[in-house]
């Protein structure tokens, strides 16, 4: 999930994007698949979805900033 976000952040540019999208995906999967003690995994994949982007965008604005 981490590595996911990673590179979908880096082709998307939105932080946001991605640990949106992988809490609805691991939400439905809660309900679906697995039963509500998955739900705190949910939330801890999220988290480390979303430091994941903004680790992917941190790095994008330091490469950034060295071509210019």
């Amino acid at each position: 999930m981490i590595i996911a976000s990673f590179i979908v952040t880096l082709i998307v540019q939105k932080v946001y994007f991605m640990p949106v999208v992988s809490f609805i995906i691991l939400l439905i999967l809660t309900f679906t698949l697995f039963n509500i003690s998955f739900l705190r995994w949910s939330v801890v994949y999220t988290l480390g979805s979303f430091i994941a982007s903004y680790i992917a965008l941190f790095i994008m604005k330091i490469l950034h900033k060295k071509r210019s």
